[in-house]
């Protein structure tokens, strides 16, 4: 059964300018196309899903588009808060805090409260996250007493997801040259099922959704047993 996807929202650049449009653009439809998915999750049943919003690379990128994208981030948390309240939603902020802006941090903090006793899907949106860099902020969490007898159950209790599951299945957009997982939950996809979708995030449908869950169900999960 799956239980957690996993989803690189990658290619909104891509698409925008293969449309002649702005970058800008590529990052208003893909945030769009992020609330049809969780939707889509709801009609499957699925109760958890955590997407690749920022990664700590993207923060290399110009200050034109990162000022676009938190503007952006602030517009869609602040507007969707009650839609996600009454869907059920719950919405938690993964990765390193300590670059983003008071404001930013007031629209992350407001939006989790808000949605904090939600339980039908939760999503967690990784900002600012690197997979590496998770694994390195748990292992400085760690009380040295704990090292000796450390095991992989009491040190999940210290990465980012605490108390999800791990990821079944990880989605992929962007085009066969992006086969890779680009620094997303090392730990939690270490026996995830990829899928690659030739689609670009923002031109990514529910059909294509669709057939990435044939696919998964397709799959007889042995995970190395």
């Amino acid at each position: 059964m799956l239980k957690h996807i996993g989803v690189i929202m990658d290619g909104n650049r891509r698409w925008a300018k293969a449309h002649a449009l702005e970058t800008m653009q590529g990052h208003n439809k893909g945030a769009e196309n992020f609330g049809y998915m969780c939707d889509w999750c709801l009609e499957e049943n699925i109760p958890y899903m955590t997407v690749y919003a920022f990664s700590t690379e993207n923060w290399q990128r110009t200050d034109t588009e990162k000022k676009h994208l938190f503007s952006l981030m602030e517009k869609y948390f602040t507007e969707e808060k009650e839609n996600c309240v009454e869907k059920d939603i719950k919405i938690t902020i993964i990765g390193e805090r300590s670059r983003f802006s008071p404001k930013i941090l007031s629209v992350i903090e407001g939006i989790e409260k808000a949605t904090e006793h939600c339980r039908r899907l939760c999503v967690q949106i990784a900002l600012s996250y690197g997979g590496r860099d998770e694994i390195i902020r748990a292992i400085k969490k760690l009380p040295i007493h704990e090292i000796s007898n450390l095991t992989g159950e009491t040190f999940e209790a210290y990465l980012d997801t605490a108390g999800t599951p791990d990821i079944d299945m990880v989605i992929r957009t962007g085009g066969e040259e992006n086969q890779r997982l680009s620094n997303f939950l090392l730990w939690q996809t270490a026996y995830s099922e990829l899928y690659f979708s030739k689609l670009t995030w923002p031109e990514f449908t529910k059909d294509e959704f669709k057939k990435a869950l044939t696919y998964f169900n397709g799959i007889n999960r042995k995970k190395g047993a």
